[in-house]
């Protein structure tokens, strides 16, 4: 049982976040399958009204949760998700249908193997690993913590160690047995999608030479970057200047829970190594560098996206939402059980063991009673005033508390209200008064964590120093790239590609990287 657990839901319909009630239920039953489910107690005259079909439900630890669509929306059973009322048609469904269950251990398969539904025998390795082999797909269909017989093992602090093994009991624990005084309060600063000209001058004003943190060095940020639209001389740049660029997707294509439901091992292979792939061809980042994942509208996606970091070798994941918690989630690597529920809209967290892969958890911030996930998503309504306030209570949660990581993730749309820059500014250059606040990148957190240190000490600990890195005159970013117009046989038109280096002869895609004709 989690202590904290507060939740809240945060429900995605195209490009836009929509907040969702949240409250106890005491008339609806628990239907205890890890998924959301409408009333099945529901009067029959009132299923298909846009009110009834608008709530549904979440039973944890037999606790029942209700919460509602946005107004206009209306829960789909079977994909998980809010949508507009025309593309929902399942509001006499109460939950989503159970796969086949698989037999497993039916004494007629050998000792490392496993029984499907039907009582083929597979090797037990085969069960939740993210790809369907039984032919009833029992494999795959009951994979929950408490259905998986390859669940993760619930922390175990005698053997998980760091360096490369990090997990408590409620999640909350500082590294290193430090206490929170003595350690800095680190914030990152994150944006996702293109770097092109609509925010490379954004980031620019906030990144500037004299903002500086208390050792002397500039602070950061990490980017993390889909392909479309972006300017790989402007990465090239921002990776030149000590920033983080970190994999967010080839295509960021949709429908949304494509990616937490339908995406393959080898999608999400195609689509997070493409990226880095690309990302190195053309703004010659040094594939090394490129450390971080986060999935597309953050739907995380489940064993299979992990399964592809192991394999390829990132270092880091992004994506998962903790629900709110006061003291703040610390990061954990994924070798044991996550140490909250997964409760972010159509998010399907990992259930099996990822050695030495870490989870930056998004800390939910609270925004005048909402709960959100990333800045941009608290509601539009506020007033610069009101961001600021905002921005420093959350920031005091963190800082006065446990010191977990204070993460600040952002679409650049969001500055374009001058209010909210001028806040946002405003907020970043009072903490930077505090002599133990430290602006860094998400793999300068993994780093500290690995080698907790305290801020007295800092300057210990290597990755947070700012020697100049030496770069070799082709990684060095140029001042005119190549303007290249390419043509896409997958997208049926032409697409620009700014990069310093020369022109393929197609604009780069998924299995195509190198735009090879």
């Amino acid at each position: 049982m989690w202590p904290r657990r507060r939740l809240v839901l945060i429900t995605l319909i195209v490009s836009a976040n929509t907040l969702a009630e949240k409250g106890k239920s005491g008339e609806v039953p628990c239907i205890d399958d890890n998924k959301f489910y409408r009333n099945p107690n529901a009067p029959s005259h009132s299923i298909w009204s846009p009110t009834e079909c608008a709530k549904y439900f979440l039973c944890l630890d037999n606790e029942v949760f209700e919460f509602k669509c946005s107004q206009g929306l209306l829960f789909d059973v079977s994909r998980q998700i809010c949508d507009f009322k025309i593309n929902v048609d399942n509001c006499d469904v109460t939950s989503d249908a159970q796969p086949a269950k698989p037999l497993l251990k039916n004494g007629q398969c050998e000792e490392e193997s496993l029984a499907c539904g039907d009582g083929t025998c597979l090797p037990a390795l085969y069960f939740c690993d993210g790809s369907v082999d039984c032919h009833d797909g029992s494999d795959e269909g009951w994979c929950d913590m408490r259905s998986n017989i390859n669940a993760a093992p619930i922390c175990d602090t005698q053997k998980c160690q760091l360096p490369n093994c990090w997990c408590s009991e409620d999640g909350t624990r500082i590294p290193g047995n430090l206490t929170a005084l003595t350690i800095p309060q680190m914030i990152t600063i994150t944006f996702e999608d293109a770097v092109n000209a609509d925010n490379f001058e954004l980031y620019t004003k906030i990144f500037t030479d004299d903002r500086k943190n208390p050792n002397g060095c500039p602070i950061k940020g990490t980017f993390y970057i889909s392909h479309q639209y972006t300017n790989y001389r402007d990465v090239q740049y921002l990776w030149n200047t000590g920033h983080e660029i970190a994999a967010h997707s080839v295509t960021h294509r949709g429908p949304e829970e494509w990616w937490s439901k339908n995406a393959t091992i080898e999608d999400w292979f195609d689509e997070m190594v493409g990226i880095a792939n690309i990302i190195k061809k053309y703004a010659a980042v040094r594939i090394g560098d490129i450390k971080g994942v986060r999935a597309p509208f953050l739907q995380v996606g489940w064993n299979r996206q992990f399964l592809m970091m192991l394999e390829f070798g990132f270092v880091y994941d992004s994506s998962i939402v903790a629900p709110f918690s006061d003291p703040p989630f610390w990061p954990y690597t994924l070798d044991y059980r996550l140490p909250h529920p997964c409760v972010h809209a159509g998010q399907f967290c990992p259930t099996r063991s990822y050695p030495d892969i870490w989870e930056l958890p998004l800390n939910q911030l609270l925004a005048n009673g909402y709960m959100c996930s990333t800045v941009d998503s608290c509601p539009s309504n506020l007033s610069g005033e009101e961001i600021y306030k905002m921005l420093m209570l959350n920031f005091k949660r963190h800082y006065l508390t446990n010191r977990a990581p204070f993460g600040l993730h952002f679409h650049a749309s969001w500055f374009r209200n001058p209010l909210y820059f001028f806040a946002f500014n405003k907020f970043v250059d009072d903490l930077l008064q505090l002599d133990d606040v430290f602006f860094v990148t998400s793999h300068q957190v993994v780093e500290w964590m690995r080698k907790p240190t305290p801020t007295s000490e800092i300057e210990k600990l290597a990755p947070w120093q700012c020697a100049k890195r030496h770069f070799e005159p082709y990684e060095t970013a140029c001042d005119l790239p190549n303007n290249c117009k390419l043509p896409s046989k997958v997208l049926k038109s032409y697409r620009y590609l700014h990069t310093c280096f020369e022109c393929p002869k197609q604009y780069p895609w998924l299995r195509n990287e190198f735009g090879i004709e």
